[in-house]
């Protein structure tokens, strides 16, 4: 026998009387203040997304009929929430609302405008509808009633609600968008939506981050590792995040429009919830492989109650600075054996957000995350070779070591300032190995790539960016680094633009090569230099940006590059006439160039290798064939003949050859005769018998030859 639950404490406000003898606008504008006392901001949004639009959505809903399924199961089992005022508040609206629909919706077949005011007012109904439902699911939960009919009643309707209100606003398609794939998609063209955002309307409160994304993001980059599911999952994430991301910094930059913020917030809505179930799907997976309690289901746990607490933020129904238990989200939640590491975790990212943290205490904070974050990866993985924050990546994010910062280059040093200090004292400890990679992985960040990445070699670039870049460096004397030129304000570069135009720049000879772990050096020294280096800039700059294509796809493909040949003297040139030879030392005419061996005839010639060549044609130079890129081919070897063939050969010629050997030696006497030998030099000598027989046997060889 079910036993109903006590009252909330909280009270909830009256919903609004409306009525069909006023205005469509005046019903909107009641609910609308009721949604104010709600708090519903984002219900607000989708409402306000229809005050400019001239017709209702084609696709979108004028009535709430589409919840009569979800409203009747929920109905059947108000017995486990009767005395809600919550549920009196569903009960309410739906009531108010239906009567009014149904007189707008017939009215709108004369009037198109009446039928966009149906539209907002379906829209505000099944948000606040939403609003209400997960309120009463958060309280059955924390009775722990969540899996029971009422339950499981509560977030239905809640779900089913809250996509009613996104399709009547026009913020979702019809289409499904039911697995991560196709979502990433839709994200994907949402961001391109984005990069086009133009001020509209001012929006205070975009809502885009929240308190356990970084949790949330921290376990899905563990789980990944162990479990394809969680993986994809993870690369949702991170769709979700480069999404708010770029809305936030739309939005204060310019202005987010509130169509567009409202596209936004459906997206997240859902990607979250996919999340939430694919986590779910992983757990049950691995409790009916009896591994109900290892580290890679307790990693699928951690990001189910993330993902949850994340929605009930989403919905309202929890506060900012409220935390749920671990376990709060399952109905039987297993003994966990890194419950101590989870709540080392949570604790410091608290702390780390705290307002009166002061700058010197986040290093030791961030450290201690670092550990645990670890520690949970290694319990996940099982053998421990994973290790967490030791892989650098590009373009860096603005979340180092769980603290979430708006100075990356800063944060980054201080990290790895108090991480060398910490192994200097204490070297032998087990970790200092890995603090060390994690310093080294922060100072890769900061130097920038080794190589161009795949986004930088498809970032649109300009003369004028790049000589802001080269002014910048020189003039101001700034670290030539992608992370350090990305997040300097009057430049305007994303991290993909910086690190191609420091690419640029070292072709032209003002900044030097990758360097490691620390910057590139900086070549010029004064800027009067600058302008003869960036001459012709805007004509030279296509090709050498297609020449930075042309040289990665050539490493990618190629072997590793053979070191270099030695220098040749410049009165004998190197076949290798495409590779510049630098400074030449003290000419050495016993020195050649290697000849490629015939046993790799595929390998590329070193030249054709190069990244970079002096002259404007180098890419027809590596192509055009010469002494250089010609491979050597192998001359097949004649057997020689033995005494058997040369007898046979010259069987019935005895006579020919003696009168070919005497004409030989009767030619060369004569030739000695005419020419003797000057008077100062010792006189020649004659010829003996036995040396005139030898040349003779030499010539009957070489006729030999010629007759077969």
């Amino acid at each position: 026998m079910t036993t109903p639950t006590p009252l909330q404490t909280e009270p909830t406000p009256p919903v609004p009387r409306l009525s069909t003898d006023v205005t469509a606008g005046m019903n909107a504008e009641a609910l609308e203040r009721y949604a104010r006392l709600v708090n519903l901001q984002r219900g607000m949004r989708r409402a306000r997304a229809l005050d400019a639009a001239d017709a209702p959505p084609e696709a979108g809903p004028r009535d709430l009929a589409g919840l009569d399924a979800a409203m009747g199961v929920a109905q059947s089992n108000q017995a486990f929430y009767f005395s809600n005022p919550d549920w009196h508040a569903i009960r309410d609206i739906r009531q108010q609302v239906d009567a009014v629909l149904a007189r707008l919706n017939e009215q709108a077949e004369i009037t198109p405008q009446t039928a966009v005011q149906a539209a907002k007012i379906t829209t505000l109904a099944a948000s606040l509808i939403a609003r209400h439902a997960a309120k009463v699911s958060a309280h059955l939960d924390k009775w722990d009633q969540r899996n029971t009919g009422g339950g499981q009643a509560m977030r239905t309707l809640t779900r089913v609600a809250e996509d009613h209100a996104a399709r009547a606003s026009g913020l979702d398609s019809v289409q499904a968008l039911d697995s991560p794939r196709l979502l990433m998609a839709h994200v994907h063209r949402l961001n391109r939506e984005l990069r086009r955002a133009e001020p509209d309307d001012p929006e205070t409160d975009l809502g885009l981050d929240d308190a356990d994304d970084p949790e949330l993001e921290s376990a899905l980059s563990t789980g990944a590792k162990a479990d394809p599911e969680l993986a994809e999952a993870s690369q949702l994430m991170t769709a979700l995040t480069e999404m708010a991301g770029r809305a936030r910094r739309a939005g204060h930059r310019l202005t987010l429009d509130v169509r567009l913020h409202g596209l936004v917030d459906t997206a997240q809505l859902r990607g979250i919830e996919m999340i939430s179930g694919i986590a779910r799907a992983v757990m049950r997976r691995y409790d009916d492989q009896g591994q109900g309690t290892s580290g890679r289901r307790n990693i699928a746990a951690m990001v189910l109650h993330y993902a949850e607490q994340r929605l009930e933020r989403m919905r309202g129904s929890l506060g900012a600075e409220e935390q749920r238990d671990f376990g709060h989200y399952e109905a039987e939640p297993p003994e966990r054996y890194l419950d101590a590491l989870y709540e080392e975790s949570r604790t410091v990212r608290a702390e780390l957000s705290a307002k009166n943290l002061r700058p010197q205490d986040r290093p030791e904070l961030q450290i201690r995350y670092l550990l645990a974050q670890n520690a949970i990866g290694a319990a996940a993985d099982g053998d421990g070779e994973q290790e967490f924050g030791t892989q650098a990546v590009f373009p860096p994010s603005d979340l180092v070591a769980g603290l979430q910062t708006n100075k990356p280059v800063e944060t980054r040093l201080a990290l790895i300032t108090a991480l060398r200090r910490r192994v200097d004292n204490n070297p032998f400890d087990r970790n200092a190995q890995y603090l060390n990679k994690v310093a080294d992985r922060l100072a890769q960040e900061i130097a920038g790539p080794p190589e161009l990445t795949a986004q930088a070699l498809e970032a649109e670039l300009n003369a004028d960016q790049v000589r802001a870049v080269a002014a910048h460096i020189v003039e101001q004397g700034a670290v030539a680094s992608p992370l350090v030129l990305s997040e300097t304000t009057e430049l305007n570069l994303t991290h993909a633009q910086a690190e191609r135009a420091l690419a640029v720049l070292q072709t032209l000879n003002v900044v030097g090569p990758p360097n490691g772990l620390k910057p590139r050096e900086t070549l010029t020294v004064s800027r009067n230099d600058l302008p003869g280096q960036l001459e012709l800039l805007e004509q030279r700059l296509p090709n050498l940006l297609e020449l930075q294509k042309g040289a990665a796809a050539i490493s990618a493909s190629a072997a590793p590059e053979a070191p270099a040949p030695a220098v040749q003297p410049e009165a004998t040139p190197a076949p290798e006439a495409a590779a510049p030879a630098p400074a030449p030392a003290e000419p050495e005419q016993k020195q050649a160039p290697a000849v490629p061996t015939p046993s790799a005839p595929a390998e590329p010639a070193p030249a054709a290798a190069a990244p970079e060549l002096p002259r404007r044609d180098r890419d027809r130079a590596a192509e055009r064939r010469h002494p250089g890129n010609l491979t050597a081919r192998p001359t097949p070897q004649a057997e020689a003949p033995s005494d058997q063939d040369i007898a046979k050969l010259f069987e019935g010629q005895e006579d020919r050859l003696l009168e070919a050997s005497q004409k030989l030696m009767a030619g060369a006497e004569a030739r000695a005769a005419a020419h003797p030998a000057p008077p100062e030099s010792a006189p020649a000598k004659a010829p003996s018998v036995d040396e005139a027989q030898h040349n003779a046997q030499q010539a009957q060889q070489s006729v030999g030859v010629g007759v077969r």
